[in-house]
């Protein structure tokens, strides 16, 4: 096992138009400054998640999202939220993914990609984009409801425990200005640990939000963010 692991706090919009969108970058890796339990993360991964069976019942991959890749991430993330569900890192990385980077460029380049195919479904990803980011309440004003798939709505939407707007508020994100608070990655960790371990519920619930007065301010304006691929915070 490697000592070190990722931990998920980088994240800012990219895209254009109306379909701009947060995404998750490449995450800060190093040795965990917290031993002997999992480390608090605002954010959820798809490349390694595992909860109790009533995660998936309770926050289901909406099936009404083709040709969807970028955006993923968020939905699952903030619907997770707004059910009450809390999202750690662990102490070790117990499995990787090979990028097509390297000596595994020329295995890894002759993988299908589901997006080959978008010439045949032309505009259905950005429709698609438009439920997900309505949805989590991240349109931009132009984009009314009606403008959007409302199928199964409630399936596949937001909880009631927390709110998205809680969130936004606590980590550092603008919807209207569609902007983030950057540097997130220097509070996630010993920080937010015990900023937020004191007000986990008794009765195993997850942290208790309506605890929490923090909100997270950009603690360098002044420097200019890192990009989102490539780099370490």
């Amino acid at each position: 096992l490697h000592q070190s692991r990722p931990i998920m706090c980088r994240t800012d919009y990219e895209g254009w138009g109306d379909g701009r969108h947060l995404r998750h970058g490449q995450q800060p890796e190093g040795i965990p400054g917290i031993k002997g339990e999992p480390t608090l993360e605002p954010y959820w991964a798809a490349d390694f998640s595992f909860a109790r069976g009533h995660f998936v019942l309770q926050v289901p991959y909406d099936q009404y999202l083709p040709m969807i890749f970028q955006g993923e991430e968020i939905s699952m993330g903030l619907r997770g939220f707004t059910y009450g569900y809390d999202y750690y890192t662990h102490e070790k990385s117990v499995c990787f993914h090979m990028y097509a980077v390297g000596k595994n460029k020329s295995k890894r380049k002759k993988v299908k990609l589901f997006w080959e195919h978008s010439s045949l479904y032309s505009g259905v990803g950005s429709q698609a984009m438009n439920r997900l980011l309505g949805i989590i309440l991240m349109n931009p004003a132009c984009i009314t409801p009606d403008k959007w798939l409302h199928e199964e709505e409630q399936k596949y939407g937001n909880g009631k425990v927390r709110s998205l707007q809680k969130f936004f508020d606590t980590f550092g994100i603008h919807t209207e200005s569609q902007t983030v608070e950057q540097h997130l990655c220097r509070f996630v960790g010993k920080k937010m640990q015990n900023e937020f371990k004191p007000h986990l519920r008794s009765d195993a619930m997850g942290i208790n939000y309506d605890k929490i007065l923090f909100r997270f301010k950009d603690p360098a304006p002044d420097e200019k963010p890192p990009p989102l691929n490539g780099a370490r915070l």
